[in-house]
């Protein structure tokens, strides 16, 4: 029996070439998962920071000095947390720190809205139960939602937001 070298090295790089080009595939995959992990990692790490630096004003003694010195500098008050004074009767001071939770809840639900296909059914069920609960229902959230955090935020969190307010409950 003879044996063509020449077709078995031919078949031979047939085959290196299809593993190269399966190689390439499988690289170009995890290159583009890693990218999305970096993505999320870096959103993970802002909200974080964010979350942190907003609640420095849930402390008293630092609301207490941002009002001391925005009276003695003359700053008015923002119209809209004028009307939440006048609606409310809270302070100038307890509006500001109910701002800052509203806008802390804010940062954690924008950092997960865009993951949020990759949460299991009853953590996504969860997330949009209390989105409805939160924003869905007359209140202080749904009010700062409106006035504030819809007009000047996130479209992308907006349309989720929307979208699952326009489901039904």
């Amino acid at each position: 029996m003879l044996v063509n070298w020449d077709a078995i090295g031919a078949i031979g790089q047939v085959l290196g070439s299809i593993a190269v080009f399966i190689t390439l595939g499988y690289l170009a995959v995890q290159v583009r998962h890693q990218r999305q992990e970096n993505r999320r990692a870096l959103s993970q790490g802002r909200a974080q920071s964010a979350r942190e630096l907003t609640g420095l004003f849930l402390d008293e003694k630092t609301v207490a000095y941002i009002a001391q010195a925005n009276a003695a500098l003359g700053v008015p008050e923002f119209p809209f947390i004028d009307m939440l004074m006048e609606k409310t009767g809270l302070t100038s001071e307890a509006v500001n720190r109910l701002l800052t939770i509203e806008f802390m809840w804010w940062d954690f639900r924008v950092q997960t809205i865009p993951f949020a296909q990759d949460l299991g059914p009853g953590e996504r069920a969860g997330f949009d139960f209390f989105i409805r609960g939160t924003y869905g229902l007359p209140g202080f959230s749904r009010l700062v939602y409106e006035n504030i955090l819809k007009p000047m935020t996130h479209p992308d969190a907006v349309r989720y937001i929307d979208g699952v307010l326009a489901q039904p409950g």
